[in-house]
């Protein structure tokens, strides 16, 4: 018995031909392709607009006679545009049959563009075929966005809202506040003996437990609620619309409550506990750092005490204002005038044979008495503050002047510089950027600058008159952390970069993350079409390579392929690497 093959979907498309024999031949060809096609003809301008406008049908390709009787076919482009999307294959079919006809038609955003002077049925199927694929992408993108966006937004692990969202929320509603005086509530909640859940029954039960106390905590507070996860076992709550300090006490007791009931896992049942730090919108200050640090502080003396939920009060005011940061922007002032900062270059690599692709310089920080401090635990300091300017100038000249030591031996490799969004912003960044860049004699092609998608997306007008001079002057561009932030694929194209670095918590994960995997797949399919190399950060091991090179992603960088090297090694690395040695 043989097997029903499934049916094909029907594909409508719109035939605006004023010619009877040319209308009649493209209905016989479009009629003979594979795929099952339903054609509306509009022998004028005028009957297209009846049907463009009376939307009875989604057309998915449009068939267009510039030259129509009455009237030029190409104003009808806005109505098509307008009426059926921006996914509507639109294909020219004009009897000129010279290049200029196909400039015009792809300048105009049309798809395709057929010569009636040379129109076969093998022809008209393949134009079908590439549309059907290229409106295959566009769905997979709009898809692949659309996750992007919402993980952008979400802690992967609870699907509740994460640190970036709270913040924003709590920012907006202390705005709000002085507009209107709606009173508010922060609640911030740590989990008690969590750690033991980990030692005792594994990381994977851990995060089980953390998924259940995201259900407990979002099933017991209203829709206008902000829930979220801040990182590890910190979760915080912003509760609108509340007028006294009970209501919102009474609810970090309900939700001590709820969180201390047991938890089912495959060993046994698991228990923990939590503790809870209130602050309230005006009692406490309206400023958002204020609150979320009386809340944090009320938090932790619940954590040393019986009663596990606590407002702020006069015991926690004098941690207030820690001077932390301050005495941190002190030593990094002083870092940067004894030039104590070094770059360490991380090598980024072909993934199938490890060739060299390049090199990103990373900042190291060997501090006198802390040792080696990583950027993680400086950069957040520096990027508010007034030093930034001059840290990056710093970072600028070093690596120009490495570069300029190494530069007979990298060849055709590039440089990455890391570049913080504030700088687009600066008066003189693109000046003194190229300045450094003549002073040290670098060939501009060999400098590469690595900005996040918020770097670009927090300003696209500015930044985009930053990118353009830069592309003038011949530098190339990456977007470093690709995933980590809100996502636009359109704007990658507006912004021609040359490369995309694929964020690591995307790659560690891709093992275990069909999500994961169909990310990387797409941006492969994507970067292809614009040209635009790919990279994926954090390949940790082997097993890592081998699923990048399968899901057909070329270029890798990571500890599993080479650790970041102080840059006296690396005119030996390179000099080894090239000779086949693999360090």
């Amino acid at each position: 018995m043989e097997t029903a093959q499934p049916r094909q979907q029907e594909i409508h498309a719109l035939l605006i031909e004023d010619d009877d024999v040319d209308r009649e031949r493209l209905v016989r060809m479009l009629r003979r392709c594979a795929q099952p096609i339903r054609v509306q003809e509009a022998p004028s301008k005028s009957d297209a607009l009846s049907e463009l406008h009376g939307k009875k049908v989604l057309f998915s390709f449009v068939f267009l006679d510039f030259q129509l009787a009455d009237g030029d076919g190409r104003d009808l482009l806005p109505d098509i545009w307008e009426n059926i999307g921006p996914d509507c294959v639109v294909v020219a079919v004009t009897g000129n049959g010279s290049d200029t006809g196909a400039a015009e038609a792809i300048k105009l955003g049309i798809h395709d563009y057929l010569s009636k002077l040379d129109l076969t049925s093998d022809r008209v199927a393949q134009t079908i075929e590439e549309g059907l694929k290229w409106r295959q992408m566009r769905e997979d993108i709009r898809r692949t966005e659309d996750q992007l966006r919402h993980r952008s937004l979400h802690d992967p692990l609870t699907d509740l809202h994460n640190r970036h969202v709270f913040l924003d929320r709590l920012n907006h509603t202390c705005m709000q506040f002085r507009r209107d005086s709606q009173p508010f509530a922060v609640l911030m909640i740590d989990l008690d003996r969590f750690k033991e859940v980990n030692d005792q029954f594994g990381h994977a039960a851990g995060d089980r437990v953390l998924i259940d106390v995201a259900g407990r905590l979002r099933g017991n507070v209203r829709e206008v609620d902000t829930v979220a996860r801040l990182g590890g076992d910190e979760f915080a709550i912003l509760l609108e619309d509340i007028h006294t300090a009970e209501t919102a006490l009474t609810l970090g007791r309900k939700l001590v409550s709820l969180l201390e009931r047991p938890y089912a896992g495959d060993q046994g049942v698991m228990r923990i506990g939590a503790s809870v730090g209130v602050a309230l919108c005006p009692l406490h200050g309206n400023d958002p750092s204020l609150l979320l640090r009386r809340a944090d502080n009320a938090m932790y003396r619940a954590k040393r005490g019986i009663e596990k939920v606590l407002l702020h009060d006069h015991q926690d005011a004098g941690n207030d204002n820690r001077p932390d940061s301050i005495l941190l922007l002190g030593e990094i002032e002083q870092a940067l005038e004894e030039r104590q900062f070094t770059w360490f270059w991380q090598p980024k690599v072909r993934l199938r044979d490890r060739a060299l692709l390049g090199f990103e310089a990373l900042a190291r920080w060997p501090h006198p008495v802390h040792g080696m401090v990583p950027p993680d635990r400086f950069i957040g300091a520096l990027e508010q503050s007034p030093l930034l300017p001059r840290f990056t100038a710093v970072s600028i000249d070093t690596v120009l002047a490495q570069i300029a030591t190494v530069a007979g031996l990298i060849g055709d490799a590039t440089v990455s510089i890391n570049i913080s969004a504030r700088m687009l912003g600066h008066p003189t960044f693109v000046e003194d950027l190229l300045s450094a860049v003549r002073r040290h004699g670098i060939a501009p092609r060999t400098i590469m600058l690595e900005l996040t998608e918020t770097a670009l997306l927090g300003n696209p007008v500015q930044a985009a008159r930053v990118v353009d001079q830069l592309h003038m002057a011949g530098l190339a561009l990456a977007v470093d952390d690709f995933g980590a932030g809100f996502t636009s694929f359109s704007t990658l194209r507006e912004f021609r970069v040359q490369e995309i670095k694929i964020d690591k918590s995307y790659i560690l994960t891709l093992g275990d993350s069909r999500f994961d995997r169909s990310l990387v797949r797409s941006l492969v399919v994507f970067c292809d079409s614009l040209d635009i190399a790919l990279l994926a950060e954090g390949v940790e091991t082997e097993d890592c390579r081998r699923i990048l090179l399968d899901l057909g992603c070329t270029g890798g960088q990571g500890f599993g392929l080479c650790r970041p090297l102080p840059f006296p090694q690396v005119p030996d690395w390179i000099r080894d690497h090239s000779s086949g040695v693999r360090p």
